[in-house]
């Protein structure tokens, strides 16, 4: 495993151009300060203004040590072969009715959650945050948001709907709830850091939970996200519809993260499609769950080819939890699933997870009763969590799985999976056996 702290992260080659062109020779970039009002002063007009002007071939500087005030929400379209240098910072609006109310009013590109504060699009962009501590950040003043549970008319910070590009060494700093969507093409993300933990709680108490603080959430096509250091409370990376050829690696979850996550997938009986995921050396401390696949009762559609290996667990409520059977439990019992249909699932790998559970088998999202994550005979002993639909999830392995209950043995590590929901032949390769009770680790037949 590698350990990762704050700001000295697994740095990517993520092959950006150097300013001034490549070495084919292509067309010399042109230098464009943002200019900086003043403070407590609206920027957004002279950023926009900036960014029309410096369209193509250019370098978009927002300059150290100011903090622009992007008071407005703002779509940067139509780009070409530029690079936005964040050499100083941006901040979204104190003020909880000034967001709700631009962000219900602005004509920006809603994504699966939420509507985002900046929406950027084009070809060959770069987003390169400072490598200083200090600078290169997005700050969201959301603690304000989280101390009063409010979870109406928020914002999405961003949305890098890219083909071809880069974000690099970003900060993300007490957002208001989801960080960045990426729904781009050949995008590479290195050195990426969130700091969505409340200054006034812990992962236990509903007080001030940083609700829907996703890191990233991924649809789009050849990603890869090399270095993340975050705390959030919830997913730290998301796999969501659409999405193919991802990678993510060496990165640090903290607070109460809700996982390396597919889905959720197939909400309302909808056709969604993940395939060709791997998630590789990651720790997750303090986590619901290490890794997690979710879909809803009635889905339709796949997720095919996902990977999680090489993950070290830390006081988490369960290690690998897979549901095919998702419903919102606060609306009531789980519905029938008249439909009879289910996003199926195929060829999941989960190998070398080690470490920990914790204590608590929730965290401070629980607000209703049951709880959102609950499922009946969980004790915060399971490390593995299957809730399957009857022979839909084909071609399951587990491998070298060793995460033990809090204080206790390895010995007293369970399981909660039904034998009856697995398809033909799948307890010969699933590497453990299927049952409410004890992990028994068991030879996947045909491997050697």
């Amino acid at each position: 495993m590698v350990h990762i702290t704050p700001f000295v992260l697994v740095a990517a080659a993520v092959g950006t151009v150097a300013a001034g062109g490549s070495k084919g020779g292509s067309t010399k970039k042109k230098t464009c300060k943002v200019p900086y009002v003043g403070k407590n002063k609206d920027n957004s007009q002279a950023i926009l203004d900036t960014f029309t002007k410096c369209s193509s071939n250019a370098i978009i500087e927002f300059e150290e040590p100011y903090t622009y005030h992007a008071w407005t929400p703002m779509s940067w379209v139509g780009l070409s072969n530029v690079d936005i240098h964040l050499n100083g910072n941006l901040d979204l609006p104190s003020d909880i009715p000034t967001v709700q109310q631009k962000i219900n009013a602005t004509s920006n590109q809603p994504s699966t959650y939420a509507t985002p504060w900046f929406y950027i699009h084009g070809s060959n962009v770069n987003l390169v945050g400072s490598k200083k501590k200090a600078y290169g950040q997005f700050q969201g003043h959301g603690q304000q948001w989280w101390d009063i549970g409010l979870r109406i008319l928020r914002p999405q910070l961003a949305t890098f709907n890219v083909s071809t590009g880069t974000i690099q060494n970003i900060k993300v700093i007490k957002p208001v709830a989801w960080g960045f969507n990426v729904p781009g093409t050949n995008v590479k993300i290195s050195n990426h850091f969130v700091d969505a933990a409340p200054n006034n709680g812990t992962r236990d108490q509903t007080t001030s939970f940083p609700f829907n603080t996703d890191g990233f959430n991924l649809s789009g096509q050849n990603i890869t996200l090399d270095g993340y250091y975050g705390h959030n409370g919830d997913d730290c990376v998301s796999v969501v519809n659409g999405a193919r050829n991802i990678v993510a690696k060496n990165g640090y979850c903290g607070f109460s993260s809700h996982g390396l996550s597919i889905g959720s997938l197939g909400r309302g009986g909808a056709v969604q499609t993940v395939a060709n995921v791997v998630f590789d050396n990651w720790t997750m401390e303090g986590a619901v769950y290490a890794a997690r696949f979710k879909s809803w009762t009635g889905g339709q559609g796949w997720a095919k080819n996902v990977t999680w290996r090489n993950i070290k667990a830390l006081n988490v409520s369960t290690a690998i939890f897979i549901t095919q059977n998702y419903f919102d439990q606060d609306k009531g019992p789980r519905p029938n699933n008249t439909s009879g249909t289910s996003t199926s699932v195929d060829n999941f790998l989960f190998e070398n997870f080690e470490g920990s559970l914790g204590p608590n088998w929730t965290d401070g999202t629980c607000i209703s009763n049951p709880c959102w994550n609950y499922v009946q005979g969980g004790d915060a002993t399971q490390s593995i969590i299957m809730d399957l639909y009857p022979g839909t999830a084909t071609n399951l392995h587990f491998k070298n799985i060793k995460v033990h209950p809090y204080k206790k043995p390895y010995s007293a590590t369970t399981v909660i999976c039904d034998p009856a929901t697995l398809a033909a032949g799948e307890q010969d390769t699933l590497g453990f056996k299927c049952q409410r009770g004890p992990y028994v680790a068991t030879k996947i037949k045909g491997s050697h």
